[in-house]
């Protein structure tokens, strides 16, 4: 049988703050943990913002879509009432990114030709990269 050494007070204390250390260090990580995040997003944004740009153009389409997918209703997608009702479905009503294009391209255009201005400045400067 193995000799095992005795618990003193002194192990107690010591592992006490050792959790003690290890608790505030966690809860100090889960408190950093969404600022983090968020920079790490914002950083992303801000080295490519034609690419954040682009995603979240991508993203509003995509939840448009699901949206409109999920509140239409089933007698406008021709499901009853015979062949005439194909041909009543939202003829007075304008496309969305019909809508949404003239506002989404000046905000858009200034980052564009920053990005285009700085990959022609590379190129004519003769750097690689």
């Amino acid at each position: 049988m193995e000799t095992r050494r005795r618990i003193t007070e002194e192990d107690l204390l010591i592992t006490e703050t050792l959790i003690a250390e290890s608790y505030g260090q966690l809860k100090q990580s889960v408190f950093q943990a969404p600022s983090r995040a968020c920079r790490s997003a914002y950083q992303t944004a801000r080295q490519h913002p034609c690419a954040t740009a682009g995603a979240a153009i991508v993203a509003g389409v995509a939840l448009y879509g699901i949206f409109k997918m999920v509140t239409s209703s089933p007698s406008s997608q021709g499901a009853a009432g015979g062949a005439g009702s194909c041909l009543k479905t939202d003829t007075g009503r304008p496309d969305l990114m019909q809508q949404m294009l003239p506002v989404l391209i000046p905000l858009v255009a200034p980052y564009i030709g920053s990005f285009i201005q700085k990959y022609l400045g590379k190129i004519l400067s003769g750097e690689r990269g």
